[in-house]
């Protein structure tokens, strides 16, 4: 805990809503994104139980690099997951994109980082990179 910060509401607040009394204190946090997840420690205004605390000021700013760092492994898996798909299916990008999104550019988007795939999308890509044989059932019906 930092000594030379002076908090909005010293070291204790009266939750919001609740109405339990809130104590300045670090408390592990999960953030997940798409299917990942990492665990950081949060310094904000916590209650004794897991409830919910009251973050203020900069105490968000360790959540929001977990977040924007998992969005970035996100987007370094898509990129990789489209083009280990290509690699297998001995697909172009146009094909790809036509036969599993239906527009003529997404696998680019994808590779070059541009656009992320919908979820039902990127599950779809995770079943063929893992059994390349489905995309012949996709092409043929």
């Amino acid at each position: 805990m930092r000594d030379d910060v002076k908090f909005p509401f010293g070291q204790t607040m009266i939750h919001p809503e609740t109405g339990a009394l809130l104590s300045r204190r670090r408390r592990m946090e999960t953030v997940q994104y798409m299917g990942l997840s990492r665990t950081v420690e949060v310094e904000a205004y916590w209650p004794e139980d897991d409830g919910d605390g009251v973050l203020v000021g900069s105490d968000s700013d360790t959540l929001e690099e977990a977040f924007l760092a998992l969005r970035a492994e996100y987007a370094a898996n898509m990129r990789a997951l489209a083009k280990d798909l290509r690699r297998k299916t001995r697909l172009t990008q146009k094909e790809a994109s036509q036969l599993l999104t239906g527009s003529p550019n997404s696998f680019s988007k994808y590779e070059r980082g541009e656009a992320l795939p919908s979820w039902p999308t990127a599950l779809l890509m995770k079943l063929i990179a893992d059994d390349p044989a489905l995309m012949e059932k996709i092409r043929h019906g």
